[in-house]
């Protein structure tokens, strides 16, 4: 057991040390300390959440509503046109893609396949049976 918790760290510190982890943490610190950026998030955060509670509480009118929908359009379009909250975006992908590509080999070696074969979802009710 030590062993593989020792391996396990070594992984984590080489998932560290890659170009796309660091890239995606000096984007993010760059993204917090931009202040447009920030008060974009920050604004889409808010629209967000208050078109939210419109739709949970049920009782907007159509007009609250649409305003409402279309103020959360608006942050969302200028949150997706900020360069730098492009840059940021593009740089978790690669790092997603690089976690993936982590997990489906750990999956491939432990159990011999991949996600795409047997896609098995752990309930057994809906499986016609292992393979």
């Amino acid at each position: 057991m030590r062993e593989v918790m020792m391996k396990a760290q070594e992984l984590a510190q080489a998932i560290l040390e890659t170009g796309y982890y660091q890239k995606m943490q000096e984007l993010e610190a760059r993204l917090t300390e931009d202040a447009e950026a920030s008060a974009l998030v920050a604004d889409f955060v808010e629209k967000r959440g208050a078109f939210e509670q419109l739709m949970q509480a049920g009782n907007a009118s159509r007009e609250e509503f649409a305003a409402a929908g279309k103020a959360f359009s608006a942050a969302q379009t200028a949150l997706d046109e900020n360069e730098l909250v492009q840059q940021m975006r593009a740089a978790q992908q690669k790092y997603n893609d690089l976690m993936g590509n982590v997990n489906r080999i750990l999956r491939l070696v432990v159990t011999g396949e991949t996600e795409d074969e047997g896609g098995c979802s752990g309930n057994c009710s809906s499986c016609s049976g292992c393979h």
